[in-house]
């Protein structure tokens, strides 16, 4: 009751809050989408605009106009040739480039070269427009380059020109007062603003900056005469306009090139309808969405203070050490993976426990071979015959130390690996005095690898291994060599041997075993369940990157690799 009265509030200010800032919130996304819009045009603006400037200079430079401008070649064939390949090139430029006309006006001479003229009616026209000086806004500017709105050749007859453009060619032929126009065409621009309008807009204008329309997408330029005069560039975004008794709202760009205006309008009266339908499909989505929060809300504390008063009892068993009982929650959140990791804590905590005693009572067991120790005592004994009392007191030496690492199971699972490494060294020369000059033992440790730590018991099993089978059946002399370095983020401890190998069938059976998916091979001695438990260890202590791998190749030696985590 007190989750929906909750609701019902939250509803009713979060529609309050709607109504107020809806408009505001909708124009500003209109506008943006407006805005992006006009930048385009205005953008493709200034960009037509570059080229046809780039345009007049390459045609302005044109080798074959000086030679039509010239007077002396006037009926030569020269001045023919040069006359037909000038006008190849602005016909391919105009075709190529979508331009209305090109016109090149020899003002001096009362001539004109042009695309945009169909008879002798429009050649006296402009020869009467030359003679009466209509050009002026051009021959007086101080600009080489004059940008020209709504400006044609051929005023009043043809109204299909934007714009034109022209550039004055004083310092490249002769006249005083000659120039090259070039004009753009209405209809490119209006089938490009049709396929960005896409009937968002009302109309489209392009203005200058005193307000004087030069195009209209969807209208005649005339009713937009009460433009004329306006400061168009101080309209603020979103800004209404009246006219023609309408509003609109009006969005203006201004083109860096030209300094024009791109003008988008919009009907207020179709803004404000958009405006009220989206407060009403916001508000009925609002609601929805509240009552659908508040079930979901409810739902889900329910069942989370039932998981977790489940998951509390759960820990109470194990604080009674039922170290069997699981949590059976599956779920895709917080108390999911509180529970996952429960059941893995739990997991690791019972296997370490295990694992832990059952390592140090076969380490102790193993070691304490009884026939190791026999073989030990005939030895001594041995070199008790010869009266070797050097021999026999570093034997009985080694022999005491070697079981005091044993029997030490007090001490820490980790220890330095120059510690461990010394403890393979009295097993392997008690060894040697059995075996003689037969075995060598060579040990490549790195300087500083000796004070990382390792796991107790790490080495001594491998290398009882590679005696007990490396060197079975072979009648020659053979080795051991130890050897430890370190990696980037590793130590790498390696006991290699020169004995019989291991045939690849048997070695993936033995890798199985040793990392825990299957049973060691037939009859397989005690060594291969010490490198199993010695794989276990590295594994639970240090993640599952850590452990043993084994190389062999039958006939050609075997090589125990164990990979450790640096640790001091």
């Amino acid at each position: 009751m007190f989750n929906t009265v909750i609701g019902i509030v939250f509803i009713t200010v979060l529609s309050a809050l709607l109504s107020h800032f809806m408009e505001k919130y909708t124009k500003e996304n209109i506008n943006q989408y407006v805005t992006s819009l006009n930048a385009q045009i205005s953008n493709s603006i200034d960009r037509y605009v570059d080229d046809m400037q780039k345009v007049l200079m390459i045609l302005s430079e044109d080798a074959n106009l000086p030679v039509i401008a010239d007077k002396k070649f006037v009926g030569t064939y020269e001045g023919y040739s040069a006359y037909n390949h000038f006008y190849d090139n602005i016909r391919s430029l105009i075709f190529f480039k979508g331009y209305k006309s090109l016109s090149v006006i020899l003002f001096d001479r009362q001539e004109i070269l042009t695309t945009d003229l169909n008879d002798g009616q429009d050649f006296k026209y402009i020869r009467n427009a030359l003679s009466m000086n209509m050009y002026r806004e051009i021959t007086d500017s101080d600009q080489s380059m004059v940008l020209l709105p709504g400006f044609s050749l051929l005023p009043g007859k043809d109204n299909n020109t934007l714009f034109s453009q022209a550039i004055k060619l004083w310092d490249n032929l002769p006249g005083e007062k000659d120039f090259m126009v070039l004009s753009a065409d209405k209809n490119l621009f209006s089938d490009f603003l049709n396929g960005v309008n896409n009937q968002a807009f009302d109309d489209i204008l392009i203005t200058t900056a005193d307000g004087k329309v030069i195009f209209s997408l969807n209208s005649d330029v005339s009713t937009y005469d009460e433009f004329s005069g306006k400061d168009i560039g101080r309209l603020a975004e979103f800004d209404t306009l009246h006219f023609n008794g309408s509003s609109y709202y009006a969005n203006v760009k201004n083109s860096a090139t030209t300094g024009w205006y791109v003008v988008s309008l919009i009907n207020q009266n179709k803004i404000d309808k958009q405006i009220n339908d989206s407060k009403i499909i916001i508000m009925l989505t609002g609601i929805i969405v509240m009552v659908i929060l508040i079930l979901a809300v409810h739902l889900f504390v329910t069942r989370s203070t039932r998981d977790l008063k489940r998951l509390s009892k759960t820990m109470k068993n194990i604080e009674k050490s039922n170290y069997k009982i699981r949590s059976d929650i599956n779920r895709n959140d917080e108390i999911g993976d509180l529970s996952q990791s429960f059941n893995a804590m739990v997991k690791n905590v019972l296997e370490n426990q295990v694992l832990r005693n059952e390592a140090e009572i076969k380490s102790l067991q193993d070691q304490i071979n009884p026939h190791f120790l026999y073989n030990t005592l005939d030895a001594i004994s041995s070199l008790a015959i010869k009266r070797d009392h050097v021999r026999i007191n570093e034997m009985v030496e080694k022999l005491a130390d070697f079981y005091r690492y044993n029997m030490n199971i007090a001490s820490h699972n980790v220890v330095e690996i120059g510690t461990e490494i010394q403890h393979v060294k009295n097993y392997l020369e008690i060894i040697q005095v059995r075996y003689g000059n037969r075995l060598s033992v060579i040990y490549e440790i790195d300087e500083g690898v000796s004070e990382y730590l390792t796991i107790r018991f790490t080495l001594q099993p491998v290398v009882e291994n590679a005696i007990k089978h490396a060197f079975n059946e072979m009648s020659g002399a053979y080795f051991i060599r130890i050897s430890a370095y370190e990696t980037e983020d590793s130590i790498v401890l390696e006991v290699s041997d020169n004995g019989i190998g291991i045939e690849e069938p048997k070695l993936r059976q033995i890798m199985q075993s040793i990392d825990g998916g299957g049973s060691l091979p037939h009859a397989e001695p005690r060594g291969g369940v010490g490198l199993k438990n010695v794989n276990m260890r590295f594994k639970l202590l240090f993640g599952g990157n850590y452990g043993i791998a084994i190389e062999s190749v039958k006939g050609n030696g075997t090589k125990v690799v164990i990979t450790s985590r640096k640790m001091k």
